[in-house]
């Protein structure tokens, strides 16, 4: 959407929820309360931010605007459909619109707004049932996917799989993983895509920190066993 069509969206969603403080903008243009246009990408985040704050419609349209593909990224990485991930990055940005006094003052907008995505993405996942809330600290006995200790170790060491996936086309990489089960999606997204360190990881899909290193093992193992499949066998053999 554009930064007109959010202005109209908002718009019809202030009268429809009754916020007077949005009733009482006017959105048509893409210029600031001030006549600042805003069809220039010149203006930083932080200034619109701040003009989003004080009743600017036309900033906060522009703002979401210019952010909407990464709250769709992010939603489309973890659910893998575009169809649910369409519906949760608009509550994202509408979410975003409507708590954007809460952002800090030093804090950038951008990577606000993804987690607002991710923390979404993760909740629809939950309710479908892919996400387990058991703390699964440890395997248990006579589990026979359990992975051997040292797959668990989160190390950096690039691998010729790693190099592999360094030189893939993105579509194909986003295509794979969103092949992979949903736990481990998620636990490869969050680590490998957006490098939250592993307590984090393991406290947005509310496990213990052993089951998420489970889950981001296991799925780079099927993410690598998926590029291999993909590599023709003269090149895989040479690896």
């Amino acid at each position: 959407m554009t930064a007109q069509s959010w202005g109209r969206y908002f718009r019809a969603a202030a009268y429809r929820l009754s916020w007077p403080v949005l009733v009482a903008l006017k959105v048509g243009t893409a210029s600031s309360t001030d006549g600042t246009s805003l069809s220039s990408r010149s203006l930083a985040d932080a200034t619109l931010v701040a003009w989003a704050r004080n009743g600017d419609l036309a900033a906060a349209s522009e703002l979401l605007s210019r952010h909407q593909n990464l709250a769709f990224t992010a939603a489309l990485r973890l659910l893998g459909e575009r169809a649910d991930a369409e519906d949760v990055a608009q509550e994202a940005l509408v979410r975003a619109f409507t708590r954007i006094s809460e952002l800090q003052d030093d804090a950038s907008f951008a990577p606000w707004l993804r987690r607002i995505a991710i923390n979404l993405s993760l909740n629809a996942l939950r309710r479908r049932g892919s996400l387990r809330f058991e703390s699964l600290d440890a395997p248990k006995p006579g589990d026979e996917s359990a992975l051997r200790s040292d797959e668990l170790i989160d190390h950096r060491q690039r691998t010729p799989e790693d190099e592999t996936v360094t030189n893939m086309m993105r579509e194909e990489i986003e295509g794979l993983v969103r092949r992979l089960p949903a736990d481990q999606r998620a636990a490869v997204v969050l680590r490998d895509m957006y490098e939250f360190d592993m307590t984090e990881v393991a406290a947005l899909q509310r496990c213990g920190i052993s089951a998420a290193k489970m889950r981001v093992a296991r799925g780079r193992a099927a993410l690598r066993r998926l590029l291999k499949q993909g590599i023709p066998e003269e090149k895989a053999a040479e690896q």
